[in-house]
């Protein structure tokens, strides 16, 4: 190797020195230059190196010839060292020609050089005695054995390793999947228990108030007329006073499939006092699986204190409402219902708490109305009033209330469905 890194380095120098050694030689030509027929003793392995060029390609040349030569030898003696050390290890050893060529030429230097100033030729012998060289090569064999042990003891370390590591990480992965099996498998028993105890609340809540939702809510509280609509085609609402005795108002309406058309009258001390028409369109239905919701929306037209201005067309008072209802039976079987319109806003409740015993034939109604309106206030001109009283209902299509309205009035009224 260092003659190599001289000739890299110097090659003037070494090629000025190779040109003097050749003419001082040139008057005696060796006879191993001939390549064709030498008498080299079988006893050597040689490489002869000829070259029209220059004495470093003789040099390589020579060391290829070389290396040809010995190369089955060397093979031998590796394949034998390799096979010594086992099975184990022999299969685990790959010998390439790169590692035979390496091993061939290691501390192998040209033996002899000749120029032909003749012929203008370069000549390069290596020669080494066979005992010699293969004594020098099993050395080196021994030595690039136990490297190679050392880098496949290496190689397996990492390997094993590499495996362990690879199981560690198969492992952990399956225990992820295990874990992420575990809590899909515990979410799924979670999500099929809270199914079933939703399904058993259900199921309970329907045996509880499953008749009470099915039930079509009261139309009204007392003077509040909520979402609903007639549950018949007509419905006749007449009210009487009992102290005094006497008439003191009537509703009629009348239904087509989600459209109610109504009109009303009141009177105060005997004398028509508020006159209403009303259009009302259902658009919600009796909705929910545990409450029952109705809303809908309509116009008004209004006449207030008739008994004092006289009636007149003209004073009438236009306006859009909106009226709703929710039954909610967890809160003592009560209906809640709502109205507005520019006029006012109504608010108000019906209850029925003996409902385990009387169903809806017994009940409780509370209204609270604000009048904006003073033409639909009552005689004392109250801005806020509140309405209240007790409601037996006989069958769906009949039903009667007692209240005290308006802070005035003790009313009786009946209610017929057909």
């Amino acid at each position: 190797m260092g003659f190599f890194i001289m000739l890299k380095r110097y090659p003037i120098i070494v090629s000025a020195f190779f040109c003097y050694s050749f003419f001082l030689s040139a008057q005696t030509k060796p006879e191993w230059t001939n390549t064709q027929k030498n008498t080299i003793s079988r006893a050597f392995y040689y490489g002869i190196g000829t070259s029209q060029v220059s004495p470093d390609e003789a040099d390589t040349r020579a060391f290829i010839e070389f290396s040809r030569n010995v190369e089955l030898k060397v093979k031998s003696i590796f394949q034998q060292q390799v096979t010594e050390e086992g099975k184990d290890f022999s299969e685990r050893t790959n010998i390439t020609t790169e590692l035979i060529s390496d091993v061939s030429l290691k501390g192998i230097a040209i033996t002899e050089r000749f120029a032909d100033t003749t012929s203008k030729a370069f000549f390069s012998l290596i020669q080494y005695r066979k005992t010699e060289y293969d004594s020098m090569v099993l050395f080196q064999i021994e030595r690039e054995v136990v490297l190679m042990k050392v880098r496949n003891k290496m190689i397996e370390e990492k390997r094993q390793e590499e495996l362990r590591s690879q199981k560690v990480k198969n492992q952990q992965e399956e225990d992820r999947k295990k874990e992420e099996l575990r809590a899909k498998q515990e979410e799924l028993t979670i999500e099929q228990k809270r199914q079933q105890q939703k399904d058993q609340e259900a199921e309970l809540h329907k045996k509880m108030y499953g008749e009470f939702l099915k039930t079509p809510p009261p139309e009204k509280v007392v003077s509040l007329r909520n979402g609903e609509i007639s549950n018949g085609e007509n419905s006749l609402m007449l009210k009487a006073g009992l102290a005094p005795l006497r008439f003191n108002g009537g509703f009629y309406a009348r239904r087509f499939w989600v459209f109610e058309l109504a009109g009303s009258a009141t009177s105060r001390n005997g004398k028509l006092n508020q006159e209403e028409g009303f259009f009302k369109i259902q658009i919600l239905p009796r909705v929910g699986e545990f409450t029952k919701t109705s809303l809908a929306i309509g116009a008004v037209q209004a006449v207030g204190l008739i008994a004092d201005s006289g009636y007149s067309f003209k004073r009438s008072k236009y306006s859009l409402f909106v009226a709703g209802n929710i039954s909610i039976p967890e809160y003592a079987y009560s209906t809640f219902s709502f109205y507005g319109d520019k006029r006012k806003i109504s608010f108000g409740v019906t209850t029925n708490p003996f409902y385990s015993q009387f169903k809806h034939h017994l009940g409780f109604v509370l209204e609270a109305n604000t009048v904006f309106d003073k033409d639909f206030r009552n005689s004392k001109g109250n801005t806020f009033v509140i309405n209240g009283g007790i409601r037996l209902q006989a069958s769906e299509s009949l039903s009667t209330q007692l209240v005290y309205e308006d802070y005035e009035q003790l009313n009786l009224t009946l209610e017929f469905q057909f």
